[in-house]
C-alpha cells in the first residue's frame, strides 16, 4: 500500500471538528426532511465524502461524473445510459462542479432531468485552495444563481456555507507546508497541522451575522425549485 493512501485512511479515522459545518449543515437537515421517499440523484458521489450527514431514509442513485461531461448518465450492464428528462424530485450536488469543464452544461442537465417541481441542492467553493488535478472554477453567490437563474430556478436557500476562517484554515495548512523540504515531512505537518489551523474556523462563529460575510466567503449554498 502506498503512503498516500496509508496517510488518507489515517485522515479519514480521525475526527472532524463538528463546528466546521454548523452552516451547510441547513442543507443536510433539508435533505433529511424532504428527500426520504423521492427519487434523488446524488451527482458527483465520489467516495461518499458526504453521506454520514444524510439520514437513512435518503435513498440516492450515485453518479460520478467526468471533468469533460456532457450528458448526465448512469452505468447499466457495463454500458452508459443517458439519464431520462424529468425523472428526479431532487439532484443533490456537494463540491462537485469546480471539478467539470463547464458548470454551465452540467447545469443544464440538472434542470433537464429535474422534475417539474424538483429541487436542485448544491454546495460550491468560492475561497479555496486548489485542490485536485481537475479543479477549473469558483463561484460567488450569484456565479451559482446564473447557472440556476431565475427563469428556471425560484430561490429556496441561498446562504454563505462557510467563512473564512474556514479558507484560512486549509491556506496556510497548506501554503507553510511549501517550505517543508520532504514528503514526509510535508505528510507530517499536515497530519498535525490541520488541528491547529482548523481553530481559525471558530472566527467564522464571531462574524456569523456579519452583513460582509459573504464577501471572504469559503463556500456558498443553494437550493432551488424547477419552476
Amino acid at each position: 500500500m502506498e503512503y498516500k493512501e496509508i496517510i488518507r485512511k489515517v485522515v479519514l479515522l480521525l475526527p472532524e471538528p463538528k463546528y466546521t459545518r454548523l452552516r451547510n449543515q441547513k442543507l443536510f437537515e433539508w435533505m433529511n426532511q424532504n428527500a426520504p421517499g423521492k427519487r434523488v440523484l446524488n451527482l458527483g458521489s465520489g467516495i461518499g465524502q458526504f453521506d454520514h450527514y444524510l439520514s437513512k431514509g435518503v435513498k440516492a442513485i450515485n453518479v460520478d461524473i467526468s471533468p469533460s461531461i456532457r450528458n448526465l448518465h448512469v452505468i447499466a450492464d457495463a454500458h452508459f445510459l443517458p439519464l431520462k428528462g424529468d425523472c428526479f424530485d431532487i439532484v443533490y450536488s456537494i463540491a462537485v462542479l469546480e471539478h467539470v469543464q463547464k458548470p454551465w452544461v452540467v447545469a443544464d442537465e440538472i434542470c433537464r432531468v429535474l422534475r417539474q417541481g424538483g429541487h436542485v441542492v448544491v454546495e460550491l467553493p468560492f475561497l479555496n485552495v486548489i485542490h485536485d488535478q481537475h479543479d477549473y472554477f469558483r463561484f460567488t453567490d450569484k456565479g451559482i444563481r446564473s447557472l440556476f437563474d431565475e427563469s428556471r430556478f425560484d430561490s429556496i436557500l441561498e446562504q454563505v456555507s462557510a467563512g473564512g476562517g474556514s479558507f484560512l484554515s486549509v491556506f496556510f495548512l497548506e501554503y507553510f507546508k511549501q517550505f517543508i523540504p520532504t514528503k514526509y515531512l510535508r505528510a507530517l505537518w499536515h497530519l498535525s497541522m490541520r488541528y491547529v489551523f482548523c481553530l481559525l474556523k471558530y472566527l467564522d462563529l464571531l462574524i456569523d451575522s456579519s452583513k460582509g460575510l459573504r464577501i471572504t466567503a469559503n463556500s456558498f449554498s443553494f437550493i432551488g425549485k424547477k419552476r
